[in-house]
């Protein structure tokens, strides 16, 4: 195996994660076998043993790996399932899809959708939109149909999108300056139309859950509004969160 884990721009369960998921998808560890055990792991990376099983974690949920207590972790396929796991550790992870790509569809200047003004209760102006497909590195089934409006003025970094690992809100911060001073999700079930369902390869009407993310500035001006429509079983929001040990009476 072979890691970059000096590499700050993520997270060090990730890269291990990551070093893995490359070595059972090109079959150099092959389906049935095992993987090295967690003091194995821990060693050779130097991490703990809660990195490391914060990586075998990520393995789980993708469908690759099966962990038994006295058993060891058995390898159960090289292909990950459709669903795409995003584990989120902190608010800059919750923000952001990573380990996915997009692919642009239509952009222009545009009047905010008006059923997405209803649900947020905002005025119809005019934003800077783009609208496409995200996919998973990993596997090329459409995670979700993400529209992204940005004020005008953020036009040339709503465009770098499709050319970009970075959200929309982080190109916005390195050619603007820090921004966000709040952040906001609304996440509800929803069903995909008819338009949508051939992009995201499932039937008209099929169950989605939607996703809206809000920004504001410091000024408490919303900048940006991206809505992420995930078909039913393509996507799954992995939380970890600590009791916070200030609080308890």
């Amino acid at each position: 195996m072979t890691s970059n884990i000096d590499d700050h721009r993520r997270p060090r369960y990730q890269i291990i994660a990551d070093d893995l998921i490359t070595e059972i998808t090109s079959n150099r560890i092959t389906v049935g076998s095992s993987l090295p055990t967690e003091k194995e792991l821990c060693r050779y990376y130097e991490v703990s043993r809660y990195t490391v099983r914060e990586a075998l974690r990520v393995l789980r949920e993708m469908g690759l790996i099966s962990i038994r207590r006295g058993s060891g972790t058995k390898v159960l396929s090289a292909k990950p399932k459709d669903a795409y796991v995003q584990s989120v550790n902190s608010l800059s992870e919750l923000l952001r899809y990573p380990e996915t790509r997009f692919s642009l569809k239509k952009s222009g200047m545009a009047m905010i959708d008006r059923n997405l003004a209803n649900t947020l209760n905002i005025k119809k102006e005019v934003w800077f939109q783009i609208s496409g497909i995200r996919r998973s590195n990993s596997s090329n089934t459409p995670i979700c149909w993400q529209d992204v409006y940005v004020l005008p003025e953020y036009e040339d970094a709503a465009r770098r999108v499709p050319f970009s690992h970075h959200a929309v809100h982080q190109i916005i911060e390195l050619r603007h300056g820090s921004l966000i001073e709040e952040a906001q999700l609304n996440i509800f079930a929803s069903q995909i139309d008819r338009p949508l369902a051939r992009h995201l390869e499932v039937q008209e009407g099929s169950s989605a859950m939607t996703i809206i993310r809000l920004y504001h500035d410091n000024k408490g001006r919303l900048f940006e509004i991206t809505r992420s429509i995930h078909p039913e079983g393509r996507f799954v929001y992995s939380l970890h969160m600590k009791h916070d040990k200030q609080n308890r009476e």
